[in-house]
């Protein structure tokens, strides 16, 4: 079977560039609760500010929570949720990691964090710490860690919570195939939250009081309002970037319709598809 895939993958390079090879579906995101202000999806109360960047491969609910208060906040996540067409998704698991540290008599120890930028907005989505042994007797030891019912908070400050993507389905006209693999752009196809095929909200629990006593709750409910399909030229460009230290300027690769409340899904030609318009 791996044989016979990877065939058609060549068979369809071979008869058209890879790039033109790959389509983008593009989904306009609305929600009555989150708002986009200066290119930036968020929500804000007077305890609270709530930042969204869906933008991703199959869309992503992560969240940045900044504490507007001079108190600790408190997410309460065994009563925080993602709910997706109605199905409900944990936030909280009673899930216990298992870190294992390795040291010895002579060694050097690196801090590297991981995240993504967007929009010059960073995001953090992991912290490790790797320790490169030269010399000696070395041994290791682990260290377990267990989720956290409760995520503090500090006043004046944020974190960043990972969340679920958000879908990976691809939407397809079978009668008419065209507008699955455009040469530029498909025409766009409205929904209203009535009518939309995916509904899904961020259910957020938060307290001040590590005791969890007076939970407020902040229900955001999005829906996708709008799709469109994008070539790979289309969808990409090349941009000219200027590296601030040595003023040398590269050609980087970007999203034309890139943006903080849309998503997409890449997708692939289908060697079988009939480009002839059905009677």
């Amino acid at each position: 079977m791996k044989k016979i895939l990877l065939t058609m993958c060549v068979a369809v390079c071979a008869l058209t560039s890879c790039s033109d090879a790959v389509w983008y579906q593009v989904y306009d995101v609305k929600s009555s609760d989150v708002k986009k202000e200066n290119n930036v999806f968020k929500f804000e109360n007077e305890d609270c500010r709530i930042t969204y960047n869906l933008w991703s491969d199959g869309g992503n609910v992560s969240y940045l929570v900044y504490n507007k208060t001079d108190r600790n906040l408190f997410l309460v996540m065994p009563k925080s949720f993602f709910i997706v067409n109605g199905v409900a998704n944990d936030y909280y698991s009673e899930t216990t990691y298992l870190n294992t540290v390795t040291s010895s008599m002579a060694s050097s120890s690196q801090v590297s964090i991981g995240g993504f930028i967007n929009n010059r907005l960073w995001y953090p989505t992991a912290v490790s710490r790797g320790y490169s042994v030269s010399g000696g007797v070395a041994s290791s030891r682990g260290v377990e860690t267990k989720e956290p019912r409760l995520i503090c908070v500090p006043p004046a400050s944020s974190k960043f919570i990972r969340g679920f993507n958000i879908c990976d389905k691809v939407y397809k006209d079978c009668e008419e195939v065209q507008f699955n693999y455009p040469k530029k752009t498909s025409p766009e196809v409205h929904y209203t939250e009535a009518t939309t095929p995916l509904s899904f909200r961020n259910l957020i629990a938060y307290t001040f009081d590590d005791d969890e006593k007076d939970i407020h709750y902040l229900d955001h409910s999005f829906w996708m309002s709008s799709l469109q399909n994008y070539s790979y030229k289309s969808a990409v460009s090349k941009e000219k970037v200027e590296e601030c230290e040595t003023n040398q300027t590269t050609k980087q690769r970007m999203f034309t319709m890139a943006a903080p409340d849309k998503f997409y899904n890449r997708y692939y030609v289908n060697p079988a598809a009939n480009f002839k318009k059905k009677k």
